[in-house]
């Protein structure tokens, strides 16, 4: 089974498609990690965080590999997709480059491409 993990910025498109039930019925493994949760904790937007945080219950927890204290969650994120992901999803374009770099072997999708591939 293809393990997914989907950047807090891909979220925005699951809610935007309401493709949460797709997912849920796909043959994907979605992985997740508690800096995601944080990142998402952060939005001022109750109604917004809430939906966003709903979305956490696709996946299945995963610990991160050991980072510095002062890791940016970007970092803890790509780290953690690497080690416990097939694909991440994500639209940040920094943290992509990044990846190419440092996980070659991950494969990283926009959310448009990803729905594309899998949710077609």
């Amino acid at each position: 089974m293809t393990r997914v993990m989907f950047d807090s910025n891909a979220l925005d498109g699951i809610l935007k498609h309401q493709d949460s039930e797709r997912i849920k019925a796909s043959r994907l493994e979605v992985v997740r990690t508690d800096a995601q949760e944080d990142e998402v904790a952060q939005i001022r937007d109750v109604f917004k965080r809430n939906q966003l945080m709903s979305l956490f219950m696709l996946g299945q927890p995963v610990v991160a590999p050991e980072m510095p204290w002062d890791a940016s969650r970007d970092l803890i994120i790509g780290a953690t997709a690497a080690r416990h992901a097939d694909i991440l999803v994500t639209d940040d374009k920094l943290l992509t480059a990044q990846l190419a770099k440092t996980a070659p072997d991950l494969r990283v999708l926009t959310y448009k491409k990803f729905r594309k591939e899998f949710l077609a």
